[in-house]
């Protein structure tokens, strides 16, 4: 991992990101078919000077001068424009080589693996260019094989280092054919499986969003309709005890109405917003979503116990821990057990190597074993006498989806529920 990314390092630069999976790869691929090329620049000049061939010199020179520049262009960002340094660069140089030596030293091999390099750091949308740069590729390897033209001195093998040559050129050329076809194949792997993924998003988005719509107008227009039956009736009554009671039975409808709207705005920031990672002490988020809850009429009598360790910090979405919390939070007020005389919410959180827990627990109704799966749905309710929008552990779910997390529910009638989250400590 530490030369991958180093070698990561030295052709992207350090710090820098490209956001396109395809672009990172083929700039990969491109930044090390340079640095490949530069490394077998050095070695056959290497094995020209231990031969006492001395004329290559400069075009040695010429291409690793060139080649570096593509890793610096790489560096800056401009990733097309070092595919139209190196192709060329290296179709020139096996070009001039080619056409110094027979046809059997294998030197003709690389002709194909710069034409499938064409293809390979390019995307679809440059097929134009890769295709011009292959049809130049064909063109230099007739030059070189059917044209008597040579700047450099002809270079003749004896058999034995024919073979030699022969050799070296095929395995050299072999594994860097392979990584143009791997990363072809990985990419049309990896758009596939993308294409998969987003059809499947777009049915689960299509379902939902027809749910959305039936439940969400009838959920808007059941309080506002209450709420105007609510009105007239006051309206045409002049008991102000009678007032005040309808008053009060319109603050709850409108109570509940603000509180569908919440849970709708925090579905869509959910699906919106890309994660957003800082250091969140859990004491600090229990202490600040319980005094945003703590006020609320069902939250009266009930007995808000943090039980988590003050140096507990990971490293999360803040916000949508947050959302997490509230809602599972919210969800043990509106349903404690008014009958029992110590009613209790206790939240925990416990780290355990590369996870942390967070458990909420209650002593509230309970949930019955049928309906433990099911109240994670979008808009499920168990009743009609819920007071929920249906909406919280769905998106609780969701939630904890983007962020790797899952969730756990332990209940039962009459003693109370457990859910416990788990989620990456980073």
């Amino acid at each position: 991992m530490a030369l991958k990314k180093r070698v990561r390092d030295l052709i992207i630069g350090e710090d820098k990101f490209i956001e396109s999976h395809g672009e990172f790869k083929r700039a990969m691929l491109s930044g090390q078919f340079a640095l490949i090329g530069m490394i077998l620049v050095t070695f056959y000049l290497a094995f020209d000077f231990s031969m006492g061939v001395y004329e290559t010199l400069p075009i040695y020179a010429t291409a690793i001068f060139f080649l570096a520049i593509t890793l610096f262009i790489h560096r800056q960002g401009d990733h097309e424009l070092a595919n139209y340094i190196l192709l060329p660069t290296v179709n020139i140089t096996i070009y001039l080589f080619a056409s110094s030596e027979s046809l059997n030293s294998g030197i003709s091999i690389f002709f194909v693996t710069t034409a499938i390099a064409a293809f390979a750091v390019f995307s679809y949308k440059k097929r134009l260019h890769s295709i011009l740069f292959a049809a130049f590729t064909y063109f230099l390897f007739v030059l070189a094989y059917f044209v008597d033209f040579s700047i450099l001195p002809r270079r003749e093998y004896a058999d034995d280092m024919m073979l030699f040559t022969f050799i070296v050129n095929f395995t050299v050329a072999l594994p860097i054919t392979v990584m143009g076809v791997y990363l072809l194949i990985s990419l049309n792997h990896y758009n596939a499986l993308q294409l998969v993924q987003s059809n499947e998003q777009l049915m689960k988005t299509n379902a939902e969003l027809d749910r959305f719509v039936y439940s969400t107008s009838h959920d808007l227009r059941a309080p506002l309709t209450s709420l105007m039956g609510l009105i007239n009736i006051a309206d045409q009554n002049a008991d102000p005890q009678e007032v005040k009671r309808y008053l009060g039975m319109m603050r709850e409808r409108v109570h509940s109405l603000d509180k569908f709207i919440k849970d709708i705005t925090d579905y869509s920031r959910n699906n919106r917003l890309e994660i957003s990672r800082e250091k969140v002490k859990l004491t600090d988020l229990a202490t600040e979503v319980w005094e945003s809850l703590k006020f609320a009429p069902d939250a009266e009598n009930i007995n808000f116990q943090v039980d988590i360790p003050d140096e507990i910090v990971v490293e999360s979405d803040k916000n949508r821990l947050k959302v997490i919390i509230s809602n599972l939070v919210s969800n043990a007020i509106r349903y404690h057990d008014r009958r029992k005389e110590a009613q209790f919410i206790r939240l925990r959180a416990q780290v355990n190597g590369r996870v942390f827990y967070l458990k909420v627990e209650d002593n509230g109704q309970g949930i019955a074993p049928e309906y433990h799966t099911k109240i994670f749905d979008m808009f499920y309710r168990a009743n009609e006498q819920s007071k929920g929008s249906g909406l919280g552990l769905y998106i609780v779910k969701e939630a904890l989806i983007k962020l790797s997390g899952s969730i756990h529910l332990e209940s039962s009638l009459g003693i109370g529920s457990t859910f416990t989250v788990k989620l990456p400590k980073r």
